[in-house]
């Protein structure tokens, strides 16, 4: 419903004020001004409230799917269906979680059966799947008198993809090597080794460059060299969304950053063709099958674009889920867990799964460095931690005569003091020629705000031959997950 403007309230005044004036004066021309005020009022009144309702608005998004962090534009196609010239317009559209601010448009007044094209470029927008309301429309006259707002056009539901890093190799998996990217186009630079299979006869019609020479001398007939990439099987990828752990606020978040590593970490795996499965820890866990194609990609950045911090439960929680389901995690040779958090619970959890056989590793990502005097950038994390080889500690365990399984019945206090142990089982001994090149830095590299029980839970970690890494803010993915640009200090360091 048109109602008057501040400015159309005054000329109703005013229209009052001369109509009283005619009254008191007695002069009968100034009741012709006033019903002239009153005239022009009522004819932009009736104006407005006849076109605004023919006013039609549809906006596109440019491009549909943006990346997080994109400044995208809103095409907005403005069409007037009347007989007569349109009200002038001013769009406001509302942008609530897409970005930080709303946007506005003012739009001139557009002739009979017209229609106008207008772009607007809005500030960087957020992961996530958004649905936009209509678009909120403020038509008033040519004088200003008179306006009406109303909400025109359809709601929109726009998907922000997180921003993931490409990478050609992983250092959580190290083992993995690219063939080929996920649209088989073209070749990429292989960094894993692959494993000897068997020798058998060559078909026809196979490739000559497998072939075995010194078995075919000795049989007389071309023999095949089978090779198998040792991490050909499926890769699990848990993310962690639990709710109470999460710091900051998006876009500047811990469970933002672990987001996009997850994704990334995926989208390599992908790329080498192995299918991943990946696992939202959310109020209700989701898994998503994803294929080692373009569909399994477009699939994959869906969704973690749905994805959302709203799980209640720690993460150890789905982990134990998953290892009491078997089978479908661990016929994985690879599981990688991105956590928030860190607690005796979930490294129990861990070495667990790999004593049953499993191949997890860790991410870290450390919500401390996203808290206020933290610069970003500068947090120098602890440093990749690759499995320590031959490094164990006496636990108090049983054996399960059933299954051959070794049965931790220590309290958690035991655990706790256990844990903590394996703190010191990759310190080198003193004597080595690397003692103290590898104390040295290591005591260099954990940061300060990193708690003793954090760095003593990722050392542990590493001890029982579980890849750890952590990351923080400001860090760039592809420099932390590439293999190539790990800090060679670190690795001299770990490795002795």
């Amino acid at each position: 419903m048109p109602r008057p403007t501040s400015r159309g309230y005054a000329l109703l005044g005013l229209a009052v004020a001369t109509y009283l004036a005619g009254r008191i004066v007695g002069t009968w021309e100034l009741y012709l001004i006033a019903f002239a005020f009153l005239a022009i009022l009522l004819l932009s009144w009736g104006l407005v409230a006849l076109t605004s309702r023919r006013i039609r608005v549809t906006r596109v998004l440019l491009p549909e799917q943006p990346v997080a962090g994109d400044e995208p534009e809103f095409s907005l196609i403005i069409k007037n269906a009347s007989l007569i010239p349109g009200p002038q317009l001013t769009l406001h559209i509302p942008l609530t979680g897409l970005a930080a601010s709303d946007a506005e448009i003012r739009v001139g007044s557009l002739n009979p059966r017209g229609e106008k094209e207008v772009k607007t470029h809005i500030e960087a927008v957020n992961r996530g799947v958004h649905a936009l309301p209509a678009v909120r429309t403020f038509a008033d006259d040519l004088l200003g008198l008179v306006g009406t707002a109303r909400k025109v056009g359809d709601p929109l539901t726009v998907t922000v993809v997180p921003k993931i890093a490409r990478l050609d190799s992983c250092v959580l998996h190290p083992d993995v090597g690219l063939r080929h990217d996920w649209s088989g186009r073209h070749g990429l630079r292989a960094t894993g080794a692959s494993e000897f299979r068997s020798v058998r006869p060559h078909q026809p019609g196979e490739p000559l460059s497998h072939i075995d020479w010194k078995s075919t001398a000795k049989t007389g007939a071309l023999m095949l060299r089978e090779m198998e990439d040792p991490a050909a099987a499926d890769v699990t990828i848990l993310l962690d969304g639990t709710a109470g752990q999460v710091v900051g606020e998006a876009p500047h978040s811990n469970y933002e950053l672990a987001v996009r590593a997850a994704g990334s970490i995926a989208d390599f795996a992908i790329r080498t063709g192995r299918g991943v499965t990946l696992v939202s820890h959310e109020r209700r866990r989701r898994e998503f099958r994803l294929t080692s194609d373009g569909g399994g990609r477009r699939a994959l950045l869906q969704a973690l674009a749905e994805s959302q911090a709203t799980a209640s439960t720690p993460l150890v929680t789905t982990l134990r889920h998953l290892r009491a389901a078997g089978v479908p995690l661990l016929r994985a040779q690879s599981v990688t867990i991105v956590g928030l958090s860190l607690d005796k619970h979930l490294v129990r959890s861990l070495i667990e799964l790999k004593e049953e056989g499993g191949r997890p590793a860790f991410l870290y990502v450390a919500g401390a460095s996203f808290t206020e005097g933290t610069p970003p950038g500068e947090s120098s994390l602890l440093p990749f931690l690759p499995p320590q080889k031959n490094l164990s500690t006496k636990t108090d365990a049983e054996a399960d005569p059933g299954t051959g399984r070794s049965i931790d019945t220590r309290s958690d206090a035991d655990t706790e003091r256990s844990v903590g142990s394996r703190t010191d089982a990759v310190t080198p001994k003193a004597g080595s020629s690397s003692s103290y090149a590898a104390t040295s830095a290591l005591a260099h590299d954990i940061p300060i705000f990193l708690s003793a029980e954090s760095r003593a839970l990722l050392l542990s970690l590493s001890s029982a031959g579980i890849p750890c890494l952590t990351i923080g803010r400001g860090e760039s993915l592809e420099q932390r997950l590439s293999l190539e640009r790990t800090g060679r200090r670190a690795r001299t360091a770990v490795w002795g």
